[in-house]
């Protein structure tokens, strides 16, 4: 899930899309289900394999979750503590509790109420720490440069 927007697809792989029944769709349906049918899903995103897949669109992925007629607390999780989960951290991640570490994501707004508020970054922190976000070059040949967070 999770796509820049804006980006279109590459003809061959639209064409593999429709005949394989993998439309953009179609995945949101077949996420939907396999929520319904009890599947743990978690989020993430192959950030950097091409234009329409660039790194921070984590929020985008958890977005098309909730478009998949998944809850939003469902979604948030996917990428909080049942990523924290799958990674075998579930005992110190993923979740604001005393003796876990202190990473989170302060967005504007209410996520649970309207997920796009994930887009909406004030600030990030990692085992406590405030990172502070500035522009980064991407090295390449392109120009262009993406935001990345640095310990203030």
């Amino acid at each position: 899930m999770g796509i820049a927007p804006g980006v279109t697809l590459p003809p061959a792989i639209i064409a593999m899309q429709r005949r394989t029944g993998t439309t953009w769709a179609a995945r949101h349906a077949m996420t939907g289900r396999l929520y319904q049918a009890g599947v743990t899903l978690v989020s993430g995103v192959d950030s950097g394999v091409s234009a329409g897949k660039p790194h921070g669109i984590l929020a985008l992925a958890i977005a098309d979750l909730v478009t998949a007629s998944i809850p939003s607390s469902a979604a948030l999780a996917s990428a909080t503590s049942i990523a924290a989960q799958a990674c075998g951290l579930g005992g110190r991640k993923g979740l604001l509790r005393p003796s876990y570490d202190a990473d989170m994501v302060v967005v504007v707004g209410d996520p649970v109420t309207d997920i796009t508020a994930l887009t909406q970054v004030q600030a990030v922190y990692r085992a406590g720490h405030r990172f502070s976000r500035t522009a980064k070059p991407v090295p390449s040949t392109c120009d262009r440069a993406e935001l990345v967070w640095q310990r203030a």
